[in-house]
């Protein structure tokens, strides 16, 4: 496995673009930080995913690299998806109690603008708490406030396992 692997990265690197080099430079060095424990998730550090959890509140900032671009150059659709899913998850957990979490029953998404600049923010907010779900609302925003897309979303309130 690690010879597969060193062979892969050397012919990465041998054949590679400037770019195909950066974004695993960028992925190798978040992988680090995830086992150093500054990030929670392999998908959290894959993109780079910043977090500040307050009260009522949950931000989330990310990079806009290479990876997360579509064939237009553009932030991939997707990837909006999974930082809003993310942003509004992560406050919806944070209201579980102990030996419960949030998972998504529904998400709904409004793109509205094409990113301009080089970092996403994502907020969100709790508009209901249930005793079985919890609806929340979150936006991605450019540095300048500029909307890109809102979303609203359900989380169902679930037992964990392991």
């Amino acid at each position: 496995m690690m010879e597969h692997l060193t062979n892969l990265l050397q012919n990465i690197l041998q054949k590679g673009s400037d770019e195909d080099i950066q974004v695993i430079t960028d992925f190798l060095a978040n992988m680090e930080k995830k086992q150093q424990g500054d990030f929670s998730t392999y998908l959290s550090a894959a993109l780079h995913m910043e977090r500040q959890l307050e009260h009522d509140r949950c931000t989330i900032e990310m990079p806009i690299t290479p990876l997360i671009h579509n064939t237009g150059k553009n932030p991939h659709g997707g990837i909006l998806a999974t930082l809003l899913d993310t942003v509004m998850g992560t406050l919806a957990n944070s209201k579980c109690d102990e030996g419960f979490a949030a998972v998504t029953t529904n998400l709904n998404i409004h793109y509205l603008s094409v990113a301009t600049e080089q970092t996403l923010r994502a907020e969100s907010k709790i508009l209901r708490k249930g005793k079985h779900t919890i609806v929340v609302e979150g936006y991605v925003l450019e540095p300048d406030g500029r909307l890109l897309a809102s979303s609203t979303a359900s989380f169902f309130i679930i037992p964990k396992f392991g």
